[in-house]
């Protein structure tokens, strides 16, 4: 037992899943696995409520039904999608202390999780792109139709499945990772032909979607503020204290969600961009 590794407890099916990078591992302390598993579940509750709960209202009203809402309920779908395929398996496998569901359901998923986690990052990028076009030209005929949101949701599909599904026909592979009880694409092996998939994964799922949503907020501050400070220019002309520091309020109110969008999106993306 004193020199047993996170390899010896892997079922024989799917040792070949297994990149040699933990094959020299020590299992972690017998407790991790439940305490996780626990986790899981109550995280898994939590979103599995959250989402659901976006989409019934969306369902139930119809005032909410236009294109740039389309394009949230896309993704509220898609982190609903990543609960349903994930949490069940990762829980069970925790408190199994290993995989125990075979090779198949781990390269299925491996590619669940990097669809909707793309599916994530890109609907996101397509979000602050809309919000960028909407505030910038509000009389110019830019308000997202339902058609368009659905060409949108359309090329997200497209796109990230595109990506994910390259493993398959042996560009990289899906593999077994950190406890051994979750499947993700292999970004361990050194090899030129794997670190290319990873390398390329990354500028178009995280680097290039990074990108948009920081030009398109910042721009969307930049032009706010650029209005504000004409009109803080007016109201202080005509000595009106009190929308000139509600206007202040507003620009701070911006900055500040600008601020909290893209952290929030590089904390979600980075640990698996990185």
């Amino acid at each position: 037992m004193a020199n047993m590794t996170l390899f010896d407890l892997v079922e024989p099916e799917v040792t070949h899943k297994v990149p040699k990078h933990w094959h020299s591992f020590p299992p972690p302390h017998p407790l991790w696995h439940p305490v996780l598993g626990t986790l899981y579940v109550i995280i898994g509750l939590f979103a599995l409520f959250g989402n659901g709960v976006v989409l019934w209202v969306f369902c139930c009203t119809r005032s909410l039904r236009s294109g740039t809402n389309l394009l949230v309920i896309n993704l509220a779908f898609s982190d609903l999608c990543m609960v349903i395929s994930q949490f069940p398996i990762l829980v069970c496998n925790c408190f199994s202390q290993a995989w125990v569901i075979g090779p198949f359901v781990c390269e299925l998923y491996g590619f669940c999780g990097a669809l909707f986690g793309t599916m994530t990052i890109i609907n996101l990028a397509v979000i602050a792109y809309d919000r960028y076009r909407a505030i910038l030209s509000p009389f110019g005929g830019t308000q997202l139709s339902m058609r368009r949101a659905g060409l949108w949701l359309l090329l997200i599909w497209v796109y990230s499945g595109g990506w994910c599904a390259l493993p398959f026909f042996g560009w990289n592979q899906y593999a077994l990772e950190g406890l051994l009880t979750s499947c993700t694409f292999d970004y361990l092996s050194m090899d030129t032909w794997s670190r290319s998939y990873v390398v390329v994964l990354f500028l178009a799922s995280y680097a290039v979607p990074l990108v948009v949503v920081c030009y398109a907020y910042f721009g969307i501050v930049s032009s706010v503020s650029r209005h504000d400070r004409n009109l803080k220019s007016h109201e202080r002309a005509q000595g009106e204290n009190v929308r000139y520091q509600n206007l202040q309020r507003r620009e701070s109110q911006l900055n500040r969600f600008v601020f909290t969008s893209v952290l929030a999106f590089m904390i979600a993306s980075t640990p698996y961009a990185g």
